[in-house]
């Protein structure tokens, strides 16, 4: 079980306290009528909480900023991410601890930053659509100074996309927007599997090649070791025969006196 899971990639959301990360991680899950990951008003998540789906793992983190434990808690979720959801609520544009831990991500997840990470801004029921493009276009801005590029922004309503799966009212999962953030999640999921089967091929090929120069390497040792051995033994030789030759001369002058 423990190594299936190891294979699965992973979601991360990160953002404020009460950003809304653990209601929207909910409903990505399916928890609509009992919640897996705990919300409240108050600081409730205090540690990194994770589920297991058959397609992925989504991994919760506590607030940024509410204290230094809970943002060395984020930051080890950051080790762990394959896909990085960045969750703000928009009241305005991102601030500037979320600036700073974007930063942070973006040098931390490398060339797969501009693949891999996904802003969502949540709780757009409770601002005008006018006001939602607005700060949505900020937060656009502020991404491409700080990543260098413009991640997918998602606009979402976990509390829309509730009320309609608990109505069954069509309309308000459309207008939830989770449907499209779902499908996008789906094919970064399925990127990032191909991503990590390329690089586990790269890996192989390199230990190989790094086997390959190791047995090139003790051939050539072997060699310059039979060649060394075999120059040791022929000056050797060469002391033995002039050894014998000389017996041979001392022997035959000790009989040429004795005769």
């Amino acid at each position: 079980m423990a190594r299936r899971q190891a294979d699965k990639p992973v979601i991360v959301a990160y953002g404020l306290m009460n950003a809304g990360k653990s209601f929207l991680m909910n409903m990505l899950t399916e928890h609509v009528q009992q919640e897996y990951f705990k919300t409240n008003d108050i600081r409730e998540t205090v540690e990194n909480a994770r589920c297991v789906t058959s397609q992925c793992i989504y991994l919760d983190t506590p607030g940024l900023d509410a204290n230094d434990e809970d943002d060395s808690h984020a930051q080890n979720g950051a080790s762990e991410g394959d896909i990085v959801m960045f969750v703000h609520q928009p009241q305005g544009e991102l601030e500037k601890v979320e600036v700073e831990f974007l930063r942070k991500l973006g040098a931390s997840l490398g060339e797969y930053a501009s693949s891999n990470i996904v802003v969502v801004l949540s709780k757009i029921e409770k601002e005008v659509p006018e006001k939602i493009t607005q700060i949505e276009a900020r937060i656009g801005q502020q991404c491409a100074e700080v990543l260098g590029f413009t991640p997918p922004i998602f606009r979402v309503s976990g509390k829309l996309y509730q009320d309609g799966v608990l109505k069954q009212k069509d309309a308000l999962v459309a207008a939830s927007g989770i449907a499209p953030l779902i499908a996008h999640l789906h094919q970064v999921v399925a990127d990032v599997r191909a991503v990590r089967a390329e690089k586990a091929r790269r890996a192989v090929d390199g230990l190989l090649q790094d086997v390959e120069l190791a047995q090139r390497a003790l051939r050539r040792s072997r060699d310059d070791l039979r060649a060394r051995v075999a120059s040791r033994f022929g000056v050797f030789n060469d002391q033995i025969q002039q050894l014998r030759r000389f017996l041979d001369d001392s022997a035959a002058s000790f009989k040429k006196i004795q005769g």
